[in-house]
């Protein structure tokens, strides 16, 4: 009698385990993948460009993101001077003659007005002075090599969150404020996500429990 209670529950107890097994496996991959489509969500969310009528005049220093690495920015002041903004972007090498905002293509076709040439910094480096349409915005940035002697497309990105505050109006500060909200409500998404994965799992378990044990 012992032995058939014995037998009966070990063999109960690697099904139990097998089946919670399963489960737990399954549960696993549930909260990856929320957790992978709610931090995809979350990247891909476009930010919202910043014009200069949301800044306050002045010049600041400011981070500018590349596309290429062989076109990497050590330092840019942006100007705001009401509904304009321009940028002197310093370059860490000295490979390019001229810049065009715009496409390679239209720079080929482009009157040399339109083109930006360097200046040469107090510490020798090459700087260019070039409109800057928005921040927080893909800049199509056409530079022309001097070994190459052709255009190369580049995309910037001048940074509003390398701004400081002071250079924001009111209502770009609420605007900023929105948005971490919009987070908030996306990081209580995911866990909220995790609490149900984990009930499922629980109760996914305990009903597997039952169901073996009454077949015994």
């Amino acid at each position: 009698m012992i032995t058939i209670i014995t037998t009966i529950t070990t063999s109960t107890i690697k099904k139990v385990k097998k089946v919670a097994s399963l489960i737990i496996a399954a549960t696993v991959i549930l909260c990856f993948s929320c957790f992978t489509a709610f931090a995809s969500s979350e990247k891909t969310t476009e930010k919202t460009p910043v014009y200069a009528e949301s800044l306050v005049s002045g010049k600041y220093e400011i981070e500018v993101t590349s596309s290429s690495s062989m076109f990497r920015i050590v330092s840019c002041e942006l100007v705001v001077s009401g509904s304009d903004m321009t940028a002197e972007m310093t370059l860490s090498g000295k490979g390019y003659e001229k810049l065009f905002m715009g496409t390679s293509e239209k720079a080929e076709a482009a009157d040399q007005s339109k083109y930006y040439f360097f200046h040469e910094t107090a510490d020798g480096k090459y700087a260019y002075t070039v409109p800057v349409e928005a921040l927080d915005k893909d800049i199509d940035c056409a530079a022309y090599s001097f070994k190459k002697q052709r255009w190369y497309d580049r995309i910037l990105v001048f940074e509003s969150e390398s701004l400081p505050d002071t250079a924001f109006s009111a209502s770009e500060t609420i605007g900023s404020e929105t948005e971490v909200n919009s987070g908030s409500s996306v990081g209580f998404s995911v866990i909220l996500c995790f609490i149900i994965a984990g009930i499922i799992c629980a109760t996914g378990i305990a009903a597997a429990v039952v169901v073996i044990i009454k077949k015994k």
